[in-house]
């Protein structure tokens, strides 16, 4: 893609949401017709906080909840729908898949509070999450729970960083990658940043049978806290890096890593990528491990990666980018933004297409399939 074909698309999409919509992509789509699966999503509205699923034009089931949600999971083999609450949060809710009505709603342990981020064991018996040990002055941790049980906590990991954040469960099904971002916050405190000085931001991987953590990459720079990430069918991570010193920084955001070596950061080659607030967002790998999306909100940009050269691809400006998933089915991206839409993004295509648009909607940022 060349700058000014960037620069066009870019020009049309901040401006005016609803222009690239063609008439055969049109928000009257029939629901026997879907042009994306269902999604799972937190959100904002003029009701308040939200959890739910959208499918084409509304939600399909949703729920209004007291604080904001974060991410969520899909628990295929119990039919549940999963949605944690944001950083300091403390409640986990379950959805009924079919009815839409709240199983559970989970409290964690007294002294811990969520990071917002969980997976599931490759059976569904367990979920782990990255939570905050509030009692041992901020120590990072993760939960495990008992999904066959109600969800009840049966214990803890230490996975020896400060700030826990998202994690994924490895191919291998036996060891978690954890993104430790390194800041240390207390709920007496808000989310003032209680160590700038010492922040140990790194990719981390655990154990399950064990519970030791067997590796610890550090960040390239000790302001570099790693928050996002996603795992490539054959290993490899992909990680996104929110800047917690002067801003603009001229380090990278966006690295890859491959258990043995070093973080290394992706290539932006010739295509200019220009932050001024240093923030990645949602990190999603498609299911071939070709591609990959990073979103970048505080920038309004959101950039496609070639995962077999680590190269930047395209660009695209997007007014607070937010979530982004991988579509199987539908082979193509799916964007959320905070205006309310939700856009499919296809590699080698210069546009992005609106698939749904929804007035007042702010989307969290993440998104989870519900296939």
């Amino acid at each position: 893609m060349q700058r000014r074909q960037f620069l066009f698309t870019s020009s049309a999409l901040i401006c005016a949401p609803l222009a690239l919509i063609s008439k055969s992509n049109a928000l009257s789509a029939d629901a026997e017709n879907p042009s994306f699966s269902p999604i799972l999503s937190a959100a904002t509205d003029a009701a308040g906080n939200r959890i739910g699923v959208w499918q084409e034009n509304s939600w399909q089931c949703s729920q209004t909840i007291p604080h904001r949600g974060h991410d969520s999971l899909y628990h295929r083999q119990r039919q549940e729908l999963l949605f944690f609450s944001r950083r300091p949060g403390r409640e986990l809710y379950v959805v009924d898949e079919n009815s839409g009505t709240l199983r559970h709603n989970i409290k964690c342990e007294d002294g811990y509070h969520y990071y917002g981020h969980g997976c599931l064991s490759n059976d569904g018996r367990y979920l782990y999450t990255t939570e905050n040990n509030i009692d041992k002055d901020g120590a990072g941790c993760i939960g495990i729970y008992d999904c066959e049980n109600s969800y009840n906590c049966i214990g803890h990991m230490d996975c020896e960083g400060i700030g826990p954040h998202d994690l994924a469960l490895m191919p291998d099904g036996k060891t978690l990658v954890i993104a430790i971002g390194g800041i240390k916050t207390l709920p007496s405190s808000g989310r003032e940043t209680l160590n700038p000085a010492t922040l140990a931001p790194g990719l981390h991987y655990l154990d399950l049978q064990t519970q030791r953590v067997l590796e610890k990459v550090a960040a390239p720079h000790y302001q570099l806290s790693l928050r996002h990430l996603d795992v490539s069918p054959d290993g490899g991570i992909l990680v996104g890096a929110q800047f917690q010193g002067r801003l603009p920084s001229d380090k990278a955001l966006v690295y890859y890593h491959r258990r043995g070596h070093t973080l290394s950061a992706m290539n932006t080659g010739d295509l200019p990528l220009y932050f001024k607030r240093d923030y990645i967002a949602s990190v999603c790998i498609d299911d071939t491990g070709q591609w990959a999306v990073t979103s970048c909100p505080r920038d309004n940009l959101v950039c496609l990666w070639n995962m077999h050269s680590k190269t930047l691809s395209q660009v695209w400006m997007l007014r607070d980018s937010a979530g982004a998933v991988y579509d199987t089915a539908f082979q193509q991206f799916i964007l959320s933004n905070g205006d309310g839409q939700l856009l499919a993004l296809v590699p080698g295509e210069d546009k992005l297409r609106q698939l749904a648009y929804s007035a007042g909607t702010q989307w969290d940022n993440h998104l989870t399939l519900r296939v």
